[in-house]
């Protein structure tokens, strides 16, 4: 029989050893029943064809647009998909955890906690043998785009756990639930603060409005990635409905959302961009933070560059204090 302490002890031990992951990270369970939100094509287009938002009308126009990355996809594509059952799923609790209006403060105090679980022996001895490991694609992202081995493995670390987690959830549903229940899930978000007897912080009209830009940004947001998505899919004869990611939608273990594959880098030249492979997904990484954060290596800059990675300051103080703690270990071994 242990005792209480000695099973504090264990679960804490346990812990440090099985990270949550930003792939894997689960919304609290309510007593309420989730909402029975399904996709289908009735919620895309009226019966005359005409889409029913102007979100739907905008991803259309876009996917059938001659110019943009990976090829044009008709609207009778897009449509087809939506006969395939699985095209009909929602991720309502991830829904509800992105809409909910307190969804900053939770992100925030989230990766609080991950500078806490990655700073540990284990976590910080497996960024040193991942070094050794693919120190020559390392070594080929800082020669040829300027980007520090620390902060590349430091960001590896964060977004997938240096691959471990990347995500389970259909990225096609992801976007779509997005788009369209958006909003429901966020009066729903509310409706459990109520029952909670917590405030609803959007009583108060200021964070009502940023609320409101926050919601219509990540419509728009999603609107974009599932563009680039399907683009790329037919591009490369893909099927969009089986790529899986995070439970915001981002891909690989670098994590980068559909968008941002243009700066997907074939870096063992097997003549394919792929984000599940080391060499690729590192200098991918490195691609981008040099192409779009205008990486350098003083301390502002990174910050700066960090920040078009994860526009979350927390983040960006999680990343450079793994790698500097890394850097530490793999210069000094213990």
């Amino acid at each position: 029989m242990i005792t209480m302490s000695q099973y504090i002890k264990i679960v804490f031990i346990l812990l440090s050893l099985f990270p949550i992951s930003f792939a894997q990270i689960d919304s609290t369970q309510s007593s309420n029943p989730e909402p029975d939100w399904q996709i289908n094509k009735d919620l895309i287009v009226n019966k005359n064809g005409r889409p029913q938002n102007e979100l739907i009308a905008y991803i259309i126009k876009n996917l059938k647009a001659h110019n943009g990355g990976g090829v044009r996809v008709t609207k009778n594509e897009f449509l087809n998909y939506f006969k395939r059952p699985e095209s009909r799923i929602v991720y309502s609790n991830r829904l509800i955890k992105y809409a909910t209006p307190l969804s900053e403060e939770i992100q925030k105090k989230e990766h609080e906690n991950f500078a806490k679980i990655f700073l540990n022996e284990r976590k910080l001895n497996q960024g040193v043998e991942f070094i050794k490991e693919h120190f020559k694609f390392l070594s080929l992202a800082e020669k040829q785009y300027g980007i520090q081995i620390k902060d590349l493995v430091s960001i590896l670390m964060w977004e997938s756990g240096l691959g471990v987690y990347t995500g389970k959830y259909q990225i096609f549903n992801i976007y779509l639930g997005q788009i369209l229940f958006l909003d429901e899930a966020q009066n729903y978000a509310v409706e459990e603060l109520k029952r909670e007897g917590k405030e609803n912080p959007l009583d108060d009209p200021a964070y009502a409005k940023k609320e409101k830009r926050r919601l219509d940004y990540r419509k728009r947001d999603a609107a974009n990635s599932l563009v680039s998505l399907l683009r790329y899919c037919k591009q490369n004869h893909i099927d969009p409905l089986k790529q899986k990611g995070s439970w915001g939608g981002a891909i690989g273990y670098v994590q980068f959302m559909p968008y941002n594959f243009k700066y997907v880098v074939d870096a063992n030249k097997d003549g394919e961009k792929d984000l599940f492979s080391w060499p690729d997904a590192i200098l991918s990484a490195a691609n981008f933070l040099e192409s779009r954060g205008k990486y350098k290596s003083d301390i502002e800059s990174r910050r700066s560059a960090l920040l078009k990675y994860n526009a979350s300051p927390e983040y960006v103080d999680g990343v450079i204090l793994y790698a500097e703690e890394l850097w530490k270990r793999y210069l000094s071994p213990q």
